[in-house]
C-alpha cells in the first residue's frame, strides 16, 4: 500500500474555512501539542512530548499510514491519524484510527466532522473493510461524536500489556 497524500479538502463552518491536508514534518509541534490535549483527557495515557513526537516521526515515515491536520487561517486546530492493520476477521486490511482530535477551543465547532469524514474517505480508498478506535469508558461526548457518525459500539474489550 503506497503511502496516499490527500488533496487539500475546504469546508465552511460558522463562517470559517476549514483545510484538511496531509500533515508535513513542519506540522510535528503543533500535532504534538494537540495529542499533550488528548492525553490530558484519557485516563490510560500520560502526556509525554518527547514520546508523542517520536511517535508521530515514526507515523509520518510509514508509508502506509495517513497524517490528517485540519486548519484554519493557516493554524492547525486538530488532527487525525489512521494506520492499516490485516484483520484475519476480515479476510484483509482494516483500519485503526489512532488520534482525533480538536483543540480545545475549536470543539463543537463540526472540525472533528471534517477530520472524520476524510479519514474515512482515505479507508474506503485503500479498500479498507471497516475502521476501528478506541475511546475513554464515560467519555459521553466521544461516544456521542462517533454515534453520529453511524461508529458502533462493539462486545469487545481492550487489553495492553506494556514492556519498558
Amino acid at each position: 500500500m503506497a503511502k496516499r497524500t490527500i488533496q487539500n479538502m475546504t469546508r465552511k463552518l460558522l463562517n470559517k474555512e476549514v483545510t484538511v491536508r496531509s500533515a508535513i514534518t513542519s506540522d510535528l509541534g503543533s500535532m504534538t501539542s494537540l495529542l499533550e490535549e488528548l492525553f490530558t483527557i484519557e485516563i490510560d495515557f500520560t502526556p509525554d512530548v518527547r514520546r508523542q513526537r517520536l511517535g508521530l516521526a515514526s507515523l509520518m515515515s510509514n508509508p502506509d499510514a495517513t497524517l490528517l491536520v485540519a486548519l484554519i487561517n493557516k493554524e492547525i486546530v486538530g488532527m487525525c491519524t489512521l494506520q492499516p492493520l490485516v484483520s484475519t476477521a476480515e479476510g484483509g486490511i482494516v483500519g485503526i484510527v489512532e488520534d482525533l482530535v480538536v483543540s480545545e477551543k475549536w470543539r463543537g465547532q463540526g472540525i472533528g466532522s471534517v477530520l472524520i469524514d476524510a479519514i474515512e474517505k482515505v479507508a474506503i480508498e485503500q479498500k479498507m473493510s471497516r475502521l476501528q478506535l478506541l475511546t475513554d469508558m464515560g467519555n459521553e461526548p466521544a461516544d456521542q461524536f462517533y454515534r453520529k457518525h453511524t461508529w458502533e459500539q462493539t462486545h469487545l474489550i481492550a487489553m495492553r500489556k506494556k514492556f519498558d
